[in-house]
């Protein structure tokens, strides 16, 4: 299936017949203006239908009043926050060129595995032109670069910074124990009893013994289980491995009226990771939190100096 194309694309145009001088009215009001510039309910109407595009059927006449107002409101707000930043992009002469769109559009075409027409095509059933999609492109482009000279130069984030996130949340970079297992699974517990006297005797080492009697998994590969997570293992194989060392078979135990042997190759305890091995997953997340916690600073720092006027 097409994914959907990325800074949030999938818009659907919502065209409504204008039956008389009124309703034409009517439905190109102004809602809001933004430091002189207007938005119509026409446009509003359309990047509601935008929004609720983004998820699978979805209408806006299904969702509650409450909602539906409630929706409208953020749509406004994201529109007022978009004029800010292409007024922002002018005054600092922040410019997307014809060229960086359409290489944007022939890098979504090789994502989807999709030739000209059949992009048209997927627009079309959007109810897109390509000039409506070449204009949402060159907005959320406009938006990136603005946040990269404004906002994402200036956030860093410090090793101390790293280092005190590692030491509050140490419990989030454990690595749980881990144990190499062998199973065998006989039809009763008495079989699986007399099994183990023949292995400590030497009759069987315990892959051939699986082998030849498991009727559990990965029989023909002597029982064997591959790395398994303690967390994952049902009590009664706790049970029966907690005291075990590598190499040490456990005593018969019954799962569901057959009798089970489990071997230990290998042991791997719990063990605290180093910071040295997460430190650049911590960079990234207190680097994304600190862009968006300024992201927010700078859109409120647009809104308070602009001329805002919110007629809905």
């Amino acid at each position: 299936m097409f994914k959907k194309i990325i800074f949030f694309i999938t818009v659907l145009c919502f065209l409504i017949p204008l039956k008389s001088a009124q309703a034409g009215t009517a439905v190109n009001r102004i809602v809001a203006h933004v430091n002189g510039e207007a938005i119509t309910l026409f446009d509003l109407q359309k990047r509601v239908e935008m929004f609720l595009g983004l998820f699978e059927d979805i209408e806006l006449a299904d969702l509650p009043p409450d909602q539906q107002k409630e929706t409208k409101r953020h749509v406004l707000d994201q529109m007022i926050n978009d004029i800010l930043m292409r007024q922002e992009a002018e005054r600092y002469q922040i410019q997307v060129s014809d060229r960086d769109i359409q290489e944007h559009i022939q890098r979504v075409q090789q994502d989807n595995n999709m030739d000209q027409e059949e992009f048209e095509k997927h627009l079309r059933m959007q109810g897109l032109t390509q000039d409506d999609y070449k204009r949402q492109i060159r907005d959320s482009m406009i938006t990136q670069r603005v946040l990269g000279i404004m906002v994402r130069r200036k956030t860093v984030v410090t090793q101390d910074e790293i280092k005190e996130y590692f030491k509050a949340n140490q419990e989030n970079f454990q690595e749980e124990k881990k144990i190499h297992l062998q199973v065998i699974a006989v039809p009763d517990y008495d079989e699986a009893v007399r099994l183990l006297d023949r292995i400590q005797n030497g009759e069987y080492d315990f892959d051939s013994a699986a082998q030849k009697y498991s009727q559990g998994p990965a029989a023909r590969d002597g029982g064997d289980l591959g790395l398994v997570r303690w967390d994952r293992l049902a009590p009664e194989w706790k049970e029966a491995l907690k005291n075990l060392k590598p190499g040490e078979i456990s005593e018969p135990f019954s799962v569901s009226g057959g009798g089970v042997l489990l071997m230990a190759r290998d042991i791997q305890s719990e063990r605290q990771i180093p910071l040295e091995e997460v430190k650049d997953d911590i960079r990234n997340k207190l680097f994304d939190d600190k862009l968006d916690q300024r992201f927010e600073e700078y859109i409120q720092g647009l809104r308070d100096r602009a001329v805002i006027e919110v007629r809905y």
